[in-house]
């Protein structure tokens, strides 16, 4: 696979097993207390790297809109970097990432044509090629909108990279672009086919690509009415019940491509009026299927059935999305007051996040977001009954994310509110990013409690989160056994655990202490992987009760 190079690019390769981990402290908590959901204020690659002893393998999708490097100076973001510090700034984030997302997880990143080549070729070394999902054009506006940039060719797109951590786990919860008929839809599919009337045959030939023969109908006595969308907002009810009660007749007119001789062959044989043809299908999903394709004013029928079905009383589409995302599917209108916060150029609409987390989450999954900036992302999975993790380095995680997801909590009515039914409710946890658990001896801090380090430790032999440890840190019932991985069990002896208040009390291995840990964990016969800050037990004793110590802090990587 071809390999990127950049000026600086082994350091940033290397980058992500350097970064050290830090203290998440609480800061404030709103709503319910308890919340799983995340807000973290500082740099986003300290705070992923912090994230991991307790989220390592649990995030289903990760959502980031990073910096464009468009060589424009943004308000809330440094935006103007060459490209080699551009992708050394991204490569260590994308692979911690990475380490986060669940097995079936998958990763999103908008970005536009400045960056998105080199983009993605840098996933496809951290992810694999085999993982890409897509390259998704999401249209933010028309080519006649003010403000569009471009010199040669007028800029309305951005792009969305997706990649699952794992295709072969990867499941699509929603590819259908689903959700209730709207009036736009309403505007193309208002026909209905009251009754198609007596056919009789006119004409048949035979199908170059089957060899059977296409039968052509003329329809004598039918009856075709329309749905009137007069004063929508008014009868908006009276309209969609009758979307429903006409449902399997209702269609759409559409013109013939030029090219599609067959088509064309049909409806050169058809006069006004409504006309039909069964023939075999010889190509595409209904390959070998008899099928009636009607016509009307030499054009084809299209029925609203294809692409929509009736659910709970209600029409919903369910169309299959293609990769281009047009903008007119993705209502913005009002995207300078969603969540009540100016992001300027900046903020996404909550439609857009809507949608990608449909395809890849349900309820409860966790969704991060490292570049939070307004706080879209975490926003749109609140109201969506999503757990959240958002990262923001800025004074915005205060001024915009924090005063926004306040909002959201309290029943915010923007956005994507309505749609959902968003009324209020759940809560989250305001945290900073504190110190490095290692000061700049090597030493652990004295600051650092059990429940960190042993997160920490937990996860730099497992590889995998530890899952009593909530991310404040604080542990309700300190334990030192942290858990049982294979047939070897963990246990950290670390500021008195075993209950002696005295500092140094129960960190050193004696066999006393030892004894405790077995009280601790009777059930368990198999071998001990013990952390602490000095081992009284000899050789042989360690080898009798297939003890491995190691010494706190000189056998603790810290990477």
């Amino acid at each position: 696979m071809p390999e990127l190079n950049w000026l600086g690019d082994q350091k940033a390769r290397r980058a992500a097993r350097h970064v050290q981990y830090r203290l998440l402290q609480p800061v404030a908590e709103v709503g319910e207390p308890g919340s799983e959901n995340l807000l973290i204020q500082g740099d986003n690659l300290d705070a992923l790297k912090s994230l991991l002893p307790l989220y390592a393998g649990r995030v289903k999708c990760v959502f980031i809109d990073p910096p464009y490097n468009t060589k424009s100076a943004f308000e809330h973001y440094d935006d103007n970097l060459e490209h080699s510090q551009w992708l050394s700034m991204m490569y260590p984030r994308l692979v911690l990432l990475r380490e986060l997302l669940s097995e079936d997880g998958s990763i999103w990143v908008t970005i536009d044509d400045n960056e998105v080549h080199y983009l993605k070729v840098a996933m496809d070394e951290v992810f694999g090629r085999v993982n890409f999902l897509g390259d998704i054009a999401y249209e933010r506006s028309g080519v006649s909108g003010l403000g569009q940039g471009g010199g040669f060719l007028v800029n309305t797109h951005e792009r969305i990279l997706a990649y699952a951590k794992s295709k072969k786990n990867f499941v699509a919860h929603d590819l259908s672009g689903a959700g209730p008929l709207e009036q736009k839809d309403m505007k193309r599919y208002n026909q209905v086919m009251v009754d198609a009337g007596v056919r009789e045959e006119v004409a048949r030939f035979k199908a170059p690509s089957t060899g059977e023969d296409v039968v052509i109908y003329r329809h004598a006595s039918c009856q075709i009415s329309s749905i009137s969308l007069r004063k929508f907002d008014e009868r908006k009810d009276e309209i969609l019940n009758e979307y429903v009660e006409n449902f399997p007749k209702i269609f759409r007119l559409t013109s013939v491509q030029a090219e599609n001789e067959f088509q064309n062959k049909i409806m050169s044989l058809c006069g006004d009026g409504l006309y039909s043809a069964d023939y075999l299908v010889s190509r595409g999903r209904a390959k070998g299927e008899n099928v009636t394709t009607y016509y009307v004013g030499q054009q084809i029928v299209v029925w609203l059935s294809d692409t929509a079905k009736v659910e709970a009383g209600e029409v919903v589409r369910t169309g299959k999305l293609s990769d281009f995302w047009p903008h007119r599917d993705i209502p913005k209108a009002d995207l300078a007051n969603e969540g009540g916060v100016d992001f300027r150029r900046g903020k996404k609409p909550e439609a857009l996040l809507a949608r990608i987390l449909r395809i890849s989450t349900k309820e409860k999954d966790i969704v991060l977001d490292s570049f939070l900036g307004s706080g879209t992302a975490a926003a749109v999975a609140h109201k969506m009954a999503r757990n959240w993790i958002g990262i923001e380095a800025g004074a915005q995680a205060e001024t915009h994310c924090f005063l926004r997801l306040s909002d959201v909590v309290a029943g915010d009515q923007t956005g994507i509110s309505q749609t959902v039914g968003w009324q209020g409710g759940g809560g989250f946890r305001f945290m900073r990013l504190g110190e490095p658990v290692f000061d700049a001896e090597g030493r652990i801090r004295e600051d650092v409690s059990f429940a960190p380090l042993a997160a920490y430790l937990w996860f730099l032999h497992t590889r995998t989160p530890w899952g009593d440890a909530p991310a404040s840190g604080a542990r309700k019932m300190p334990s030192p056994i942290l858990g049982v991985h294979g047939e070897t069990a963990v246990a950290l002896l670390y500021n008195g655990v075993l209950g002696d208040r005295r500092p140094q009390a129960g960190n050193v291995l004696t066999h006393a202490v030892f004894e405790e840990l077995r009280a601790c964990f009777p059930e368990h016969s198999g071998p001990w992987l013990i952390y602490g800050e000095a081992c009284r037990l000899g050789p042989a004793t360690l080898k009798r009760f297939e003890i491995t110590f190691k010494q706190i802090p000189y056998d603790i990587r810290r990477g």
